[in-house]
């Protein structure tokens, strides 16, 4: 969530910063702003709402040669154009733009306003720069550290000091920062996809940096000046246009087939034998929100192919639970952007318990992949829509080819030419689901059901739906409908029924009919096609193609993406934007 770019250069700030903002927004937000700084002038534009509405609204300033801009995603405070970023202290002697958390906000407004520092908003934030305005230190860097000594949480923040020449200033703890310097710009940024190309700086817990006019000076815990060494540059880019298509979500959807293809020539050019020579003997899978149902389903293949152990985790439970792992456990973290501080947290306990950590992410630069022991890339591409589609497949697979390479050399090559003919499969596969979405865009209630891996496709279909169109969604395992659920059915209540394995297709298709005996309006996603004699059953009715039973969850998810999207559409909201959501979410 919330995203941080600062620059310093000759001319064209606001430039440099509307560039970045745009590139971090796939991070969600509802707020933005803007500072600009030329000498001791200094210029703050906000406004609640979208970028396009900052840059309207901002004028740049003659001069200016500092600038950093904020994308805030409220989680203190009301959304506003009071509480969004830039901040400013006492006479706009400081001003700051905040990520993270600061836990003891509270006690620190309290003692600030004994010392006549009255806050302004209803933000975490504001006591940073309020506690940078306390005490007017000759050197800049000493007023940072004393401030950032007093927080306690989590923080990426950058400041501006108003009678400073030209400089900004960044810290960083438990919140990504990066810094980067070419000579003629030096800029700090929430993601290096902010910068030009070339390589950048990562800064690490505690460290903090001075940025001025072409130079950066980095700085540790105490002060001290440090040397840190250059990340390599690896293609970081943030695929910004549409090219074409109405949303980001629906051109996410449709990257899909690409997004296997290239994950299976990378898993293929990967060297797995360090990784298979580690002993385990229980798995732990560990992820938030579509990432964990993709955890459901490699803890069912490392249970079907390798005869291990596994079970999946919410990472906001895992941090907090009796966890018995040690260092014979393998732990799997999965996250798209790789800055979920709930899965980092996770990460960092099974750490301390001696377990071997293995991550997959979409982003190798982000703070859970400088954990893991072993890193695979997901190869989704950047994913830019709150709703993640392209990543949750790529993820699935990715988890499905790890397996099958611990298994074995012959199942691994089988299984990488299972996933890029799926690739295939998919590109001819995109359907249009308008009539299906006509049909239920009205309901305030919508039921999923399934068994085993379809039971977690349901899941994965529930949270699609319900994240970008506000209808309440359910899904369980089939079985379950009599336990309780079925006394919701009322007469033509839409349940949904995911049906892909012939194994246990009639026992799905008896909840599904028991459904319908008390009402419900039945619409069928299958490789089975119902018999004749059961069609009138079914509102709806799609039959997949033919696929390798391991990746059907794959092919089966993708109309309820198409779906989720077109309800969306019908209902006049943003898919890519849904309220009170984050892509990246970096606070607990």
């Amino acid at each position: 969530m919330c995203g941080i770019v600062g620059v310093v250069c000759k001319e064209n700030c606001c430039d440099y910063i509307f560039k970045g903002l745009r590139r971090v927004q796939y991070r969600g937000y509802d707020s933005v702003g803007i500072c600009q700084k030329a000498g001791e002038s200094i210029q703050i534009d906000k406004t609640k709402g979208l970028i396009d509405k900052l840059i309207e609204k901002t004028k740049p300033l003659k001069g200016a040669q500092v600038a950093m801009g904020h994308t805030r995603w409220a989680t203190h405070g009301e959304v506003n154009e009071e509480n969004a970023h830039p901040i400013a202290g006492k006479n706009q002697q400081w001003v700051i733009v905040h990520n993270g958390i600061i836990e003891n906000y509270s006690s620190l407004i309290s003692q600030l306003q004994k010392e006549g520092e009255i806050a302004k908003t209803q933000t975490d934030s504001e006591a940073i720069a309020l506690l940078l305005s306390l005490n007017n230190f000759e050197d800049p860097i000493k007023n940072m550290l004393w401030a950032k000594r007093q927080l306690k949480g989590s923080y990426a923040f950058c400041a501006v000091k108003k009678q400073d020449k030209n400089c900004l200033y960044a810290a960083k703890y438990k919140s990504p920062l990066y810094a980067y310097c070419n000579g003629e710009i030096a800029m700090v940024a929430s993601d290096p996809i902010c910068f030009p190309q070339g390589d950048y700086y990562k800064l690490e817990d505690g460290q903090m940096c001075k940025v001025s006019d072409g130079k950066i000076v980095f700085y540790d815990n105490d002060g001290n000046i440090i040397y840190p060494s250059k990340q390599k540059y690896k293609k970081i880019s943030s695929d910004c246009d549409k090219d074409g298509y109405q949303h980001y979500m629906l051109k996410e959807i449709y990257q899909t087939p690409e997004a296997l293809a290239r994950l299976a020539k990378n898993f293929l050019n990967t060297n797995f034998d360090k990784l298979k020579k580690v002993k385990f003997n229980k798995v732990k899978l560990i992820g938030c929100g579509s990432a964990y149902h993709s955890c459901l389903i490699g803890a069912e293949y490392f249970k079907k192919y390798l005869k291990t152990d596994a079970e999946a985790a919410y990472a906001s439970e895992f941090r907090y639970s009796s966890e018995i792992i040690n260092s014979k456990t393998l732990c799997i973290f999965v996250s798209q952007s790789g800055e979920t501080a709930d899965t980092i947290a996770a990460a960092e306990k099974a750490i301390k318990k001696h377990a071997k950590i293995v991550v997959l992410t979409n982003v190798l630069h982000s703070t859970l992949a400088s954990l893991g022991q072993f890193v695979f890339p997901i190869s989704a591409g950047s994913e830019i829509a709150v709703a993640s589609t392209k990543a949750y497949s790529c993820q699935v697979a990715g988890l499905y080819l790890l397996v099958m390479a611990l298994k074995g050399e012959r199942s691994f090559y089988q299984s990488v030419r299972n996933v890029a003919q799926l690739s295939k499969t998919l590109e001819k596969f995109f359907i249009n689901m308008s009539d299906f979405a006509q049909d239920i865009y009205q309901k305030n209630k919508i039921y999923f059901i399934g068994k085993g891996c379809d039971y977690i496709t349901a899941l994965e279909a529930a949270l699609k739906l319900k994240e970008i169109s506000y209808i309440n969604c359910w899904a369980m395992p089939a079985g379950e409908l009599k336990h309780g659920t079925l006394s919701l059915i009322e007469r033509n209540t839409p349940v949904i029924v995911i049906s892909t394995n012939k194994s246990v297709d009639d026992k799905v298709m008896n909840s599904a009919l028991e459904a319908k005996s008390r009402g419900a309006k039945l619409y069928l996603i299958s490789y089975n096609p119902p018999q004749e004699n059961q069609l009138e059953n079914f509102a709806f009715c799609l039959s997949l193609p033919k696929c390798c039973q391991p990746l059907k969850s794959i092919l089966a998810i993708i109309p309820m993406q198409l779906l989720s999207y077109n309800v969306s559409i019908l209902k006049g909201l943003n898919p890519d934007m849904p309220r009170n959501l984050a892509k990246s979410v970096t606070v607990e």
